[in-house]
C-alpha cells in the first residue's frame, strides 16, 4: 500500500487551485486596467505565467473566468457583512461601514474593481457579471429592513428607495473615481454624503448614535 498518496493527492489539488485563484487574481487586475472587452485569454495566461492549456483546464471560457471574479468578490463581500454586523453596533451603522469596506476595496482591491468595472460593461447580459451587484443589494436591502424591524428607521422610508439610493451612491464612486472625474480619499467623501443622507433615514437620539466616518480598521 502507497500511503504517500493521499498526501500526493492533496499537494496536487491544493497546487490546481492555487493557479486557479492565481489565474483569477491575474485576470482581475487585466479586467481593472484594460476592461473585459480589452483582455484576451492570451494576455491572462501571459499574465498568470501559464499556458493556455492551463488556462483551459481550469475554465472554458472568458466569461466562466469573468464569473470566477465575482464569485470572489461576492466572497469578499460576504465576509464583510459579516464583521460589520456587531450585535453591539445599530444595524444602520454596520451599513454605513460596510460602504466604507467598498470604498477601501476600490483603492486597494482589483478583484471588485474588476467585478464591478465589468458590470458596467456587461451588466446588459445578466448573470454572472451583475453577481456582486445582486448580492451587495441583497446585503443592503437585509439591512435596512432589520433597521426597520428594530425601530430604527424613521416612519415613511421606503426600503426600495433607500437601498436604491445607498447603491446608487456606490455605482457612482466607483465610476467617478475610475474615471478620473473625481480624485482624494474615497472613504473621506463617502463619510461627507453619509452625513447627507442619515437625517433622512433617522433623527434625533437614533442619528447621534451614528458615526458617518464608518471604522477606523477596514479588513478582516
Amino acid at each position: 500500500m502507497d500511503h504517500g498518496a493521499p498526501g500526493r493527492v492533496v499537494t496536487k489539488q491544493s497546487r490546481s487551485e492555487n493557479t486557479r485563484l492565481h489565474l483569477v487574481r491575474s485576470a482581475a487586475e487585466l479586467f481593472d486596467r484594460n476592461g473585459f472587452s480589452g483582455a484576451t485569454l492570451e494576455d491572462v495566461s501571459r499574465a498568470a505565467g501559464v499556458t493556455k492549456g492551463a488556462f483551459y483546464f481550469h475554465f472554458s471560457s472568458k466569461d466562466e473566468l469573468a464569473g470566477a471574479i465575482q464569485a470572489e468578490a461576492c466572497t469578499l463581500l460576504r465576509g464583510a457583512v459579516y464583521r460589520v454586523l456587531d450585535d453591539e453596533l445599530p444595524v444602520l451603522q454596520s451599513l454605513v461601514d460596510l460602504t466604507h469596506e467598498l470604498a477601501h476595496w476600490l483603492e486597494q482591491e482589483a478583484v471588485v474593481r474588476a467585478s464591478l468595472r465589468t458590470a458596467r460593461e456587461c451588466g446588459h447580459r445578466g448573470a454572472p457579471f451583475l453577481d456582486f451587484y445582486v448580492d451587495l443589494l441583497s446585503a443592503v436591502e437585509t439591512m435596512l429592513i432589520s433597521a426597520e424591524q428594530a425601530g430604527d428607521l424613521d416612519d415613511g422610508v421606503a426600503i426600495e428607495h433607500a437601498s436604491t439610493l445607498v447603491l446608487t451612491i456606490c455605482a457612482g464612486v466607483e465610476m467617478l473615481w475610475w474615471s478620473g472625474i473625481r480624485h482624494g480619499d474615497i472613504r473621506e467623501n463617502v463619510r461627507e454624503m453619509w452625513k447627507l443622507i442619515l437625517p433622512g433615514l433617522v433623527t434625533g437620539d437614533d442619528l447621534r448614535r451614528l458615526d458617518p466616518s464608518g471604522p477606523s480598521q477596514l479588513g478582516g
